[in-house]
């Protein structure tokens, strides 16, 4: 799942108004919106093929919408990942969003309050700033979430009745707040932004989980990954993944945020048959994911340093078959590791692995251990 600036580009239509002149083939239409749920099931359990054939099925209804193209952007993605600006299918992921912006400005042209093209305009500039942000092009990054800026002080006053709209709307009050936390190189370039709420944001991320048919999906899996990561509160966090696997049983990348709710629960027993899956698995990223979270087995529950240091330290190899990926995973190797040597008594290699995973480090816990580490030792 997923730091992103989605927020800034995405979020500044959430509290649009709901013109009475305006067309909307898309949120005034329940059989569009069933369709979109359609593909949806495809996507999200990884069902590319039956994806596209029901997406070609409504472009024949909808030819010129962005929401087609949109959802070809998000088929793609899910395909790989956690998709990177690096990853081979990125290209096409990019000429889709680009599809995408270029019909919702049109739509807008004709209507500039449009609710469809602002939603889907803004939904796909995010994206790329999140890309962007992620591969530490901030100046890309926060241009792309420029270009949404001028609507935010028209948008910002109103509440929209889409249910749609609080999912956007959550993901800027809490990120608006947190990513400068996490990312001080923003800081100077966003203080023009409209200051956040992350209390709010998060009961908006919550309506959205509850009430939204088009970003249900991505509803749970960044409020899960908020209470992951971020509010450290594993309890709500299962709560949400548990919600949403029961829907797209197939995902492999629901898989890996259930794993780390439950490890970070202590639920190994239930974990462990998805980390022994993982390890099978072709794609680089799922199983340094199992490798990792089988080290902190072999650690935490059968207290075998050897074992675990032989899990964590494959983890590493494996993540270096895909470096742009799963940083947040090679973290917690570092992590171990460290741990593991300290036990050692090897001083010197332990501060080199806890230093290694503050500089790959996703989360705030995972910085927090390593620092607490480092300052026992000095």
């Amino acid at each position: 799942m997923k730091t992103n600036l989605l927020i800034f580009c995405t979020a500044c239509v959430a509290w649009s108004h709901h013109a009475t002149a305006q067309k909307l083939p898309v949120f005034d239409s329940p059989k569009t919106l069933a369709a979109i749920e359609k593909v949806a099931y495809y996507v999200y359990n990884e069902y590319p093929d039956s994806a596209n054939m029901a997406i070609d099925k409504m472009a024949l209804k909808l030819p010129n919408h962005p929401v087609i193209h949109m959802m070809r952007a998000m088929n793609i993605a899910w395909q790989d990942q956690p998709i990177r600006t690096t990853s081979p299918s990125f290209p096409a992921h990019q000429r889709e969003l680009e599809k995408v912006i270029e019909l919702a400005v049109k739509i807008r042209k004709e209507d500039p309050d449009n609710l469809e093209g602002l939603f889907f305009e803004m939904s796909a500039h995010g994206l790329l700033a999140e890309y962007y942000a992620r591969e530490g092009s901030y100046v890309k990054a926060v241009t792309e979430a420029k270009k949404t800026y001028d609507f935010i002080t028209e948008t910002m006053e109103k509440t929209d009745e889409s249910p749609e709209f609080y999912f956007l709307a959550g993901l800027y009050n809490y990120f608006r707040e947190k990513y400068p936390e996490r990312h001080p190189a923003y800081s100077p370039l966003l203080w023009f932004f409209k200051s956040g709420n992350k209390k709010l944001g998060l009961q908006q991320l919550d309506s959205a989980v509850n009430q939204s048919k088009i970003v249900k999906a991505e509803a749970h899996l960044y409020t899960a990954y908020i209470y992951l990561r971020y509010e450290t509160d594993y309890k709500k966090a299962e709560y949400y993944i548990q919600k949403i696997s029961k829907e797209y049983p197939r995902n492999s990348y629901f898989k890996t945020k259930h794993v780390e709710s439950l490890v970070m629960r202590g639920e190994y027993k239930t974990a462990l048959p998805m980390i022994e899956a993982f390890l099978s698995y072709e794609k680089p990223y799922y199983r340094t994911c199992g490798e990792v979270y089988m080290g902190s087995y072999q650690e935490h529950v059968l207290k075998s340093d050897t074992k675990a240091a032989y899990y964590y330290t494959k983890a590493l190899a494996t993540g270096d078959q895909d470096p742009t990926r799963g940083e947040y995973y090679r973290s917690l190797a570092y992590l171990g590791l460290g741990r593991v040597t300290e036990r050692k008594g090897e001083i010197k290699q332990a501060i080199e692995y806890y230093q290694q995973a503050i500089d790959l480090d996703e989360s705030d816990l995972v910085t927090k251990e390593a620092k607490e580490r480092l300052n026992k030792i000095d």
